[in-house]
Parts: C-alpha cells; structure tokens; sequence
C-alpha cells in the first residue's frame, strides 16, 4: 500500500460556520451505491491542503574570510508544499459524506474538485486509480484512509460479501454545490477491464 503525507496549514481569522442537511447525492452514480451529504460548513481561516514536495532555490551567501568578503551562489534543496487547494482568497466549503456501496457496488468513475479524505468504517475496497502506470486496484480496509487529489480519476468498488461504508471529508472551492461534488469522468483507457 503506498502511503501519502500531506500537509494542513491553517492560520485563524474568523469563526467556521457549520450548517447542517441531508441531501441526495447527485450525478451518475456506479452500480449498488446509497449515500448522503450529513453535514457542510464554510472555513473562514486561512488554510493551505497540500502534499509535501520539496524545491531547490538558489542564493547569493556573503562570507566574511581573512580576505575580506567572499560571495558565493549556493543551491539548497528546502521543504515545501505542492498545493491541493488553498482558501486564503476566500473561504473553503467543506462537506462530510457517508457512502454505502453494496457487494458487487461500485462509484464509477470520477473526480472531486478539491482533496477528499476518506475513511473506511466497515467492509472492504478496492481503489481503482487511473494513472499513467496502469490501473492496478489497492484495498482498504476497516479503520483505513487515504486522500484522493482533485485531479484524480478513481473508481471504488466493493469486491466483498459485505457492505462498504466510507466516510469522506470534502475541501471545496467556495460555492460548490452538492451536485458539483462529483464530477463524472469517461472510463480511461488504460482500465478496460473496470467498469
């Protein structure tokens, strides 16, 4: 299983508004799938979500030696972050969603317009990833996670006897509907033989 860190900046300006509703979740579901958006908010501190990522940047570093100042250009390799979505400019949504998805279920393919955490709280799941190295299905069990970019394009399907349950946590650009959450996505190509 390849694991993920990602980062979480926040810096606070204002209180986080928390609205809650129940709605039905829209767009083109997959195949045996129940689920509901249970809560939304808007987080009005600034707030960067990114993967950690390092760059290289060069400086001009003046010495003092016996003689006299020395300047020398030097190139450092220091930490910093890839962004996934930041709501500094304005504030993110965020919504919570629960997902079911029967044996033999599966979400389709699609993507989010921002990073999603999700959880798994029972069953298990397959992971179906489209990336330029093939298509090659990771599971996830009970008590697991992991973090989906908005560039992304997966499928989730259950595989087992029992129901999946998934919880999610959605970063959104500011004004994003519920039907905008999940945006369907053509079968790649390079996965023909997941549905």
């Amino acid at each position: 299983m390849k694991r993920r860190t990602i980062l979480l900046a926040a810096l606070p300006l204002g209180a986080a508004a928390l609205t809650i509703g129940i709605s039905v979740a829209s767009g083109t579901p997959g195949l045996g799938t129940a689920n509901s958006y249970v809560a939304r908010g808007t987080v009005g501190d600034q707030l960067l979500v990114g993967m950690p990522s390092t760059v290289t940047v060069t400086r001009t570093v003046r010495v003092k030696t016996k003689r006299g100042p020395a300047t020398a250009r030097v190139k450092l390799t220091v930490p910093s972050a890839k962004a996934l979505i930041s709501c500094a400019a304005a504030p993110c949504d965020t919504v919570f969603q629960q997902l079911t998805i029967g044996p033999g279920g599966y979400t389709g393919w699609h993507t989010h317009p921002g990073p999603t955490f999700v959880a798994v709280a029972q069953g298990e799941g397959t992971m179906y990833r489209a990336a330029a190295s093939g298509c090659t299905g990771v599971k996830y069990g009970p008590g697991s996670g992991f973090l989906q970019a908005s560039t992304e394009i997966h499928n989730m399907r259950n595989e087992g006897s029992t129901p999946l349950v998934l919880h999610a946590f959605y970063v959104l650009p500011p004004g994003t509907q519920d039907t905008a959450i999940r945006v369907d996505q053509a079968k790649p190509t390079n996965c023909p033989l997941i549905p």
